[in-house]
């Protein structure tokens, strides 16, 4: 059981925890920027409290015990493991800190895609056909059909995925799928590819008496927009390489059956798998208008580098909802202090 300070609407200590990204490479991608950083700073401060940092670090845990804030803006991806966005909220949960985003189940379940999908098919969100292999010659599936996407299980923002991940044959599913295991050291995904349109969606608020959490304009991914070589997928080349704001619709240009649709299932889905303050959910449309689950992102990231043009999904969707960045950061803590009974 949580201890909540009682006063409410008081001045709070926040504590930011984040990985603070050193290298610009796939492996830090997930972490938060300093420009990043300082943007949550001016946020926190904007709600009217005080910021506090702490490094998602091996030195985190007793940090957050000896700073013990009311309440921790929790961003960290985590540092290793396969349940690392878990490690955080572990951490608050023992010490009786209130946080912001999913719990630790959610989070580990949402860095898992194999699990993730196994849920939501269970409540009837339709995701594509797909596999877990393990090694090389494990027998595929007769009943998947090519072309196939390898994806690695529990990676996050597009990490090991390209052009040259959808395969056509066993021949090439083998050389791929023996290299991804050499290099992630991890299950792979193999899922029949959607080959259509990529939409992603974000959720801010929470499900409670007499409220539901809010879904933002809808972002569609423009693929004519990138280079023919990428191909029709959002892979790592796509997000780093060739990334420009210019490559994304938002609010996306669709039918309002369709934005419903996607609300709809978007609301779902952040329900079943009990996503808390905000997220975001990324879908495929066939040409039929079919629509498939893709994974969830329980911790979305969040850069917004207008300068650099890196912005992230999330923020994007913020603004065309009608924020800046420090309403955005206030709105996401408010959340979690509402349903923690700080507000």
């Amino acid at each position: 059981m949580l201890e909540i300070p009682q006063a409410k609407n008081r001045r709070l200590r926040v504590a930011l925890i984040c990985n603070t990204r050193h290298h610009e490479d796939e492996f830090q991608v997930e972490y938060d920027p300093p420009d990043t950083i300082e943007k949550i700073k001016r946020g926190i401060e904007y709600a009217g409290h005080e910021f506090l940092f702490i490094e998602g670090d091996e030195e985190a845990y007793e940090n957050l015990k000896k700073l013990k804030p009311d309440i921790v803006f929790n961003r960290a991806e985590g540092i290793r493991g396969e349940s690392r966005e878990s490690h955080i909220p572990a951490f608050c949960e023992m010490l009786g800190i209130p946080y912001i985003g999913s719990a630790i189940l959610t989070t580990a379940i949402g860095l898992d895609k194999p699990m993730t999908k196994v849920v939501l098919e269970f409540y009837g969100i339709q995701t594509a056909r797909f596999q877990v292999l393990s090694t090389r010659d494990e027998p595929l599936d007769p009943r998947l059909r090519f072309p196939l996407i390898l994806k690695p299980s529990h990676e996050g923002s597009s990490m090991g995925i390209n052009i040259d991940n959808v395969v056509y044959g066993e021949e090439s599913l083998r050389k791929k799928l023996e290299e991804m295991l050499e290099t992630y050291n991890q299950p792979i995904l193999v899922e029949e590819f959607i080959d259509g349109r990529e939409f992603t969606v974000g959720v801010l608020g929470n499900f409670g008496p007499g409220e539901e959490p809010r879904v933002m304009p809808i972002l569609e991914v423009d693929f004519s927009r990138f280079p023919k070589e990428l191909g029709n997928v959002l892979g790592q080349k796509a997000k780093t390489v060739f990334d420009s704001s210019k490559n994304y619709i938002c609010p996306a240009r669709i039918p309002d059956d369709l934005r419903r649709r996607l609300e709809e299932i978007s609301k779902k889905a952040y329900r079943v798998l009990n996503c808390k303050d905000f997220a975001r959910l990324d879908f495929r449309m066939d040409k039929r208008g079919d629509l498939y689950f893709l994974e969830v992102n329980p911790l979305p990231g969040i850069d917004y580098n207008v300068e650099k043009d890196e912005l992230s999904f999330y923020p994007m969707m913020a603004y065309a909802a009608g924020m800046d960045y420090n309403e955005m950061t206030k709105q996401v803590l408010e959340a979690a202090m509402k349903r923690y009974g700080l507000l």
